[in-house]
C-alpha cells in the first residue's frame, strides 16, 4: 500500500494551504447545491448531465471533496476510467484537507474560548488574591501562572493534532474512493494497483461487499485461489449474489489445486 500512503503524505503537506484558505459560505452553499443535483442525476444514470453539475461545483468551490467523488462516479458511469483516476486522487487529497480544516477550526475555537476563560480567571485572581505572590510579582513557588497553563494546554493540543492526523488521514477518506480506484485500475488492466486499492477500501470498511467480490475476482485471475475464496465468502455473507460461472470456475480451480498438492510426492 506504499502508493496510497505516499498520496496521503502529499495530502498532509497540502493541508496547511487548505486550512489557511477561506471557504465562503455562499460559494459552499452553491457548490453543495450543484453536487446534490449531480448525485441525483447519477442515481438516474444520467452521467453526462451529472458530470456537468460536479464540474460546476468544483469551479465554484475547489475545496469541496464530495464534488470530486461525484465527478469520478459520473466518469466511471461513462466508462472513462483513465479520466476518473486523477479525479479520485484529487478526492483523496481534498477529503484529508477538508477534515483537517475542520479540526483546525475547532481547535482555534477551543483555544479562543480557553483564552477568554483564562482572562476572566486572571482578573479574578488579581482582585481577590494578592497575598499569594512574592515581591516583584513572581508566582508563588510550586504554582504556575494561569497564562502559562493556558499556553501549555494549547501547545499540547497542537502537538497531539500534528501527531494524530497522520493516523486519522485514511479515516477521513470514504472507502468508496478506494473502491472506485480499484475498479478503475482493474478496468484499465492495472491489476496490481486495483487489488491494492480494493484492499485499502476493505481496511477502511471491511463490510464493503462489492470490494470483497471484485477483489475475489481479481485474486482468482492472479492465481491466489484461497484468498479469492475467502473474499468471495465474505461478499456472499454481506449480501452479494455471485455469478454462478465464477463460483464454478473457482471451485474447479481449487479442486485441481488440491489434487496437485495431494499427488505431489513428499520431499
Amino acid at each position: 500500500m506504499r502508493r496510497f500512503f505516499s498520496l496521503i503524505a502529499v495530502a498532509l503537506l497540502c493541508a496547511s494551504v487548505a486550512s489557511a484558505a477561506t471557504i465562503g459560505k455562499d460559494r459552499l452553499r452553491l457548490a453543495r447545491s450543484h453536487t446534490a443535483k449531480g448525485d441525483k442525476l447519477v442515481k438516474q444514470t444520467e452521467y453526462a448531465g451529472a458530470e456537468k453539475k460536479f464540474r460546476s461545483a468544483i469551479a465554484v468551490e475547489p475545496l469541496l471533496p464530495t464534488a470530486y467523488l461525484g465527478l469520478a462516479k459520473a466518469l466511471i458511469g461513462q466508462q472513462r476510467y483513465d479520466e476518473a483516476l486523477p479525479v479520485l486522487e484529487q478526492a483523496e487529497k481534498r477529503f484529508v484537507e477538508w477534515e483537517q480544516t475542520i479540526q483546525i477550526a475547532e481547535m482555534k475555537k477551543q483555544q479562543l474560548t480557553e483564552r477568554q476563560l483564562q482572562s476572566i480567571r486572571d482578573v479574578e485572581a488579581a482582585v481577590s488574591d494578592k497575598s499569594g505572590r512574592l515581591a516583584g510579582g513572581a508566582p508563588t513557588p510550586g504554582q504556575a501562572a494561569p497564562g502559562q497553563l493556558t499556553q501549555a494546554k494549547i501547545e499540547s493540543e497542537q502537538f497531539l493534532f500534528r501527531e494524530n492526523r497522520k493516523m486519522e488521514a485514511f479515516q477521513a477518506i470514504p472507502s468508496q474512493v478506494f473502491y472506485l480506484e480499484g475498479i478503475s485500475y482493474l478496468r484499465t488492466n492495472r491489476r496490481a494497483l486495483g487489488i491494492e486499492a480494493l484492499e485499502v477500501c476493505l481496511t477502511i470498511n471491511h463490510r464493503h461487499e462489492l470490494a470483497h467480490y471484485n477483489l475475489a475476482v481479481a485474486l482468482f485471475t492472479r492465481g491466489e485461489l484461497e484468498e479469492a475464496k475467502t473474499h468471495l465468502e465474505a461478499a456472499v455473507d454481506f449480501g452479494v449474489e455471485p455469478h454462478a460461472s465464477f463460483v464454478a470456475d473457482l471451485d474447479r480451480a481449487l479442486g485441481l489445486q488440491r489434487v496437485a498438492r495431494d499427488s505431489k510426492p513428499p520431499s
